[in-house]
């Protein structure tokens, strides 16, 4: 028995009773940063459409808003695991969404381009084609213009962010404020928990949203609550992809797609746990060279009430130490605020002190350090949840780390801090520059700080014909030896990018479903 929703583009598992078949030109698994802009430019070339979508479909309309701004309700709802996604031995919490939007949904709308310097080292040591900056401004501007990025504007900067700005200014450490994704921002301080107020420009708000009032549902349907789970490959082509449906009550339905061309979007991790659940390890490529952006946060206490929590959390950054200053691998400073639940997990100590920390919440700043990485991480089936993300800081990372806890705590001292909090297990305070070498002793290994993750990276690598043995996919996205399958999400970086990934990604997956539309007939004949 077919089923249909009304009419709808998005099909919610609920109003799913029995097993679907569909045909479309083109199956994406994901609609994220890449799935949600691909099945957009490919439906506006013409071709049908279906995603596929493991998470729910969280609203926000006329008729509903599923965004409560409840830590309780939303982490659980839009995120992957439950937000219960850790890197072993390091034990980096990883954060991602899994809804329809995916990670757009959850994010804080930060956007950068990729740096000059990332695009010249894929060009050069992974020969990809056409990848420099000029080569890849037309999809960035046209991804910039459709979600609304702008430069926050000095009157939204908080004073969260403007303990950052201010340290920065003494220390005369070049930084400023982002841009972001965002239209006549709330400024409610809850991104991470999905934009209640529909201004955060995700995929939800902008090419999902006008797919659906595009097109109906002979041209695109995207399937929430769907689990791709087989990808069936007939010699050197996918022939069909199969799945469950998760309906009502837990009721679990079959859908078959067989598709002219699949493309995986599920994100970095599992894109590649997808490929390697179905024997797709090319040349045991497949999940190495990941890079995770590990973060430690450092709080600074101030006597004033700061009230990070009110306002834009993600709007001023320190370059002083990343590639965009230094045109080498470093870090960036950001500023960056939590709702409680989530700000607990960086603070250390456990009951009691834990408590009395707490109590100053009202009265922290905090920023985060986004570390430019190594890509020395692995994806390995086999874990209690399916998957073992294997992942230990390199030692050069690891100085580099300790050496970004002390600029940030550096920049909150100069800002007028009277102590600072970093993110180590043990309880350690830093009440002036004297207490730095804490850092050290503390240090930074699996066991020895709380680390976190947003931007995973890596695990199905880019690389040029040249580099075909070294590379999971080719310069456009392409599965090497499988014609008419591709991969495009940030799995697919040979790097890591230094700064925050989803520009990249959108631009990326314009750039792909332009060279799939212009070599539609070679990629989806039949053989033979």
């Amino acid at each position: 028995m077919e089923n249909k929703d009304d009419d709808m583009v998005i099909k919610e598992g609920k109003n799913i009773h029995g097993t679907v078949n569909e045909a479309p030109d083109v199956c994406i698994i994901g609609s994220g940063a890449a799935g949600a802009i691909l099945a957009w430019e490919l439906a506006e070339r013409n071709h049908t459409v279906v995603v596929l979508e493991k998470g729910g479909y969280y609203a926000r309309n006329k008729e509903r808003n599923d965004f409560t701004q409840k830590e309780d309700e939303m982490i659980p709802a839009l995120y992957k695991n439950a937000g219960l996604q850790f890197a072993v031995p390091a034990g980096i919490a990883i954060a991602q969404g899994s809804c329809v939007g995916g990670s757009t949904v959850v994010n804080d709308a930060v956007c950068f381009r990729t740096p000059d310097e990332v695009l010249e080292n894929w060009k050069e040591k992974h020969k990809i084609e056409h990848i420099s900056s000029s080569d890849m401004d037309e999809y960035f501007v046209k991804v910039e213009k459709r979600i609304s990025v702008s430069k926050v504007q000095s009157n939204e900067i908080n004073k969260n962010n403007q303990m950052l700005q201010k340290g920065c200014d003494i220390l005369k450490w070049t930084a400023g404020p982002n841009f972001r994704n965002c239209k006549e921002c709330r400024q409610c301080g809850l991104c991470h928990l999905g934009c209640y107020y529909g201004t955060k420009q995700s995929m939800l708000e902008t090419y999902i949203r006008d797919i659906e009032e595009r097109y109906d549902e002979n041209q695109v349907k995207i399937f929430a609550n769907c689990q791709a789970e087989k990808i069936i490959v007939s010699g050197d082509r996918v022939s069909g992809v199969k799945g469950e449906i998760t309906g009502n009550n837990g009721h679990k339905f079959m859908i078959s797609v067989k598709p002219k061309l699949l493309i995986i979007s599920a994100g970095a991790i599992s894109s590649s746990e997808l490929l390697l659940r179905n024997g797709l390890d090319r040349k045991h490529l497949v999940g190495r060279y990941v890079s995770l952006h590990p973060s430690p946060a450092i709080v600074g206490h101030f006597n004033d009430e700061i009230n990070g929590h009110q306002g834009i959390p993600f709007a001023y950054h320190c370059s002083e130490f990343s590639i965009l200053k230094t045109k080498k691998p470093g870090y960036m400073i950001e500023s960056v605020f939590l709702p409680p639940y989530q700000f607990t997990l960086s603070l250390p100590a456990f009951q009691y002190e834990h408590k009395e920390m707490m109590h100053n919440y009202n009265h922290y700043a905090m920023a985060g350090i986004l570390l430019q990485d190594e890509p020395v991480g692995e994806i390995i089936l086999g874990g209690p949840i399916g998957t073992i993300i294997n992942y230990e800081l390199s030692s050069k990372d690891s100085k580099k780390m300790m050496e970004g806890m002390e600029k940030t705590a550096r920049i909150f001292f100069a800002a007028g801090a009277d102590h600072v909090i970093t993110s180590h297990r043990k309880k350690t305070i830093l009440y002036s520059e004297h207490d730095f070498p804490l850092i050290e002793e503390r240090g930074v290994g699996p066991w020895d700080i709380n680390l976190g993750s947003a931007h995973p990276q890596g695990g199905n690598r880019m690389g040029g014909e040249s580099r075909s043995d070294f590379s999971v996919v080719n310069s456009y996205c392409k599965f090497y030896g499988i014609e008419n399958l591709f991969v495009c999400d940030a799995s697919v970086f040979p790097t890591s990018v230094g700064v925050n990934p989803q520009i990249t990604v959108m631009a990326l997956a314009v750039r792909a479903a332009k060279y799939i539309g212009e070599n539609w007939d070679k990629l989806v004949r039949y053989s033979g």
